[in-house]
C-alpha cells in the first residue's frame, strides 16, 4: 500500500510539473460533534489539484448513454473547491424541491469465514456479521444538491457527520454533526478523508467507463458501466429516475471518486441514480456500495441541503473526531463464544481477554470471527477486549478494504498485533 501511494504521489508530482512547463433526509438531527484534530496537511496550503492522464475523457463512439456528462448541461463548468477558501453562500433559491432519497450501505464482501468450532455462538456471530454495514442516508436533490449523512458509530468520522456537495462545484463540504462548523474536501480528497481521516490528495483520472449492459434496480431501467484506474476497478450501476435531477450525478460523483475518478466523468448524468457499486482494489481487497431503499421526494427540506449552510463556519485543517474505537460491547464480545475453553498462555499477553494494537500509521477496523469489533488508531495504546478464553480468527482491514491483514488464530488470554511499526528507511 505504502508503495501505491509512492506511486500516486509521484502521478502527481509530474501533472504539476506538466501543467507548469505548459504554461433528503429529514430525521431529527445527530447529536453535537466530537472533538477534532488537525489534517497532517494542515500548515501547508494546497497545491492546485492533481489530475491522472486524460483517459477516456470523451466517450467512445459505441459508448451509447455514456456520451453526455451533467456538465454538458451547465452552461459554465463546476469549479473545484479549495481547502483553504469557503465556499461562498448558497444564496440559489430552490424553486424545484423534488428528488430522491436512498438509504444505502458500504460493506466488504470479501470477509472470510472462520471455520465453525464447537463452542462458537454460530447463529449470534452470523447475525451480527450481517448486521455489521456501514450505512449511509443519502438525500440527492433535482435541483442540484447532495447530502451524504453517515449513520452509526462505524465510519472513521463521528456518526452524523455530513457530505454535501452542489452542482456548481467539484467537492465536497464535510459538515460536523452539529452542523455548527465545515471543512472543504476538495476534488481527489474524499478517498483518504473516508479511509484515512485525511484530506490528501490522490490523483483523478478523465473517464467516461465502459458500458456495461441494462437491467432493472429497484423497478427503474437501469445501465451498467465499469471503471479502471491506478486504484482498481469499479463497476458501477446506475437507476434511471426522473424524479432525481441533478443531484443524481453528484451522488455518482461521491461513488466515483472514491476509485479515483474525475468528477467530470460523463457517466455522472442527471436523473442516473448510482443503486450499486463494487470497487476491487489493485492491492487487492473489495468494497460494496449498494442502496437498500430508493424513494422519489416532492417535497424535501431546502434548509437541510444548502451548502454550506448559512451558519456554519469554515475550518481549515480540521476533521471532527469519533468518540470511540470499540463497535462491539462486552455482552456482544463475550456472546461470540457459548463457553470459554482451555488455551496456552502467551508470555507477553493479558492474563485474561485480548490485548489489540496496531503499529504503524493507518486506521485499520480489527476483525474477531469476521465480525469488526474495534476501530484501531495509528500507534495507539492497545485496547483491552472482554473474551472468553479459546481460540479466534483475528483479522484487520483498512475502512476502504484496499489494506487487508488475513486472519490468524489467537489464543485468548492473548494479544494481536494489526501492523507493526514501519521500519526506517536504510
Amino acid at each position: 500500500m505504502r508503495g501505491l501511494r509512492a506511486l500516486l504521489t509521484s502521478f502527481a508530482a509530474l501533472g504539476a510539473l506538466a501543467a507548469y512547463a505548459g504554461g433528503c433526509d429529514t430525521r431529527p438531527g445527530p447529536p453535537a460533534a466530537g472533538p477534532s484534530e488537525p489534517s497532517p496537511n494542515a500548515s501547508i496550503l494546497p497545491a492546485p489539484l492533481a489530475t491522472g492522464p486524460d483517459i477516456d475523457r470523451v466517450a467512445s463512439a459505441d459508448a451509447g448513454p455514456l456520451d453526455a456528462g451533467v456538465d454538458a448541461e451547465a452552461a459554465t463548468p463546476p469549479a473545484p473547491v479549495r481547502e483553504d477558501t469557503a465556499l461562498g453562500a448558497d444564496n440559489d433559491e430552490l424553486h424545484d424541491f423534488s428528488g430522491v432519497t436512498l438509504h444505502a450501505r458500504l460493506r466488504w464482501p470479501d470477509v472470510p469465514l472462520p471455520p465453525r468450532l464447537p463452542e462458537a455462538n454460530a447463529d449470534f456471530l452470523d447475525r451480527a456479521r450481517n448486521a455489521a454495514s456501514f450505512e449511509l442516508d443519502v438525500t440527492a436533490a433535482a435541483a442540484g444538491r447532495l447530502r451524504v449523512a453517515l449513520v452509526g458509530p462505524r465510519f472513521v468520522l463521528p456518526a452524523g457527520s455530513e457530505l454535501r456537495a452542489r452542482s456548481s462545484n467539484y467537492g465536497h463540504i464535510l459538515l460536523w454533526p452539529d452542523g455548527s462548523r465545515y471543512a472543504v474536501i476538495q476534488p481527489g480528497a474524499l478517498r483518504n478523508l473516508l479511509n484515512e481521516r485525511r484530506a490528501d490528495v490522490v490523483p483523478l483520472a478523465h473517464m467516461a467507463g465502459t458500458p456495461g449492459g441494462t437491467s432493472v434496480a429497484f423497478g427503474f431501467p437501469a445501465e451498467k458501466a465499469a471503471f479502471v484506474t491506478a486504484l482498481g476497478r469499479v463497476e458501477l450501476e446506475q437507476a434511471h429516475v426522473s424524479a432525481a435531477g441533478a443531484g443524481a450525478a453528484l451522488l455518482c460523483r461521491f461513488v466515483l471518486e472514491i476509485a479515483g475518478v474525475h468528477p467530470d466523468s460523463a457517466a455522472c448524468r442527471s436523473d442516473f441514480v448510482p443503486v450499486r457499486a463494487e470497487y476491487a482494489w489493485i492491492d487487492g481487497g473489495r468494497l460494496v456500495f449498494e442502496a437498500t431503499v430508493l424513494d422519489r421526494a416532492s417535497a424535501l427540506d431546502a434548509a437541510a441541503l444548502r451548502v454550506p449552510p448559512p451558519t456554519a463556519d469554515h475550518l481549515i485543517g480540521e476533521v471532527p473526531l469519533p468518540p470511540a474505537a470499540l463497535l462491539a460491547d462486552r455482552t456482544q464480545l463475550r456472546s461470540l463464544r457459548l463457553h470459554p475453553t482451555a488455551t496456552r498462555a502467551t508470555k507477553d499477553g493479558p492474563k485474561e481477554g485480548l490485548s489489540l494494537a496496531s503499529g504503524d500509521d493507518v486506521i485499520r477496523y480489527a476483525l474477531i470471527d469476521g465480525l469488526p469489533v474495534a476501530r484501531l488508531e495509528p500507534k495507539s495504546a492497545p485496547l483491552l477486549l472482554d473474551l472468553l478464553a479459546g481460540s479466534y480468527a483475528l483479522s484487520a482491514r483498512t475502512f476502504l478494504g484496499d489494506d487487508v491483514t488475513p486472519p490468524v488464530v489467537v489464543a485468548v488470554p492473548g494479544r494481536f498485533v494489526a501492523a507493526e511499526a514501519p521500519r526506517p528507511e536504510p
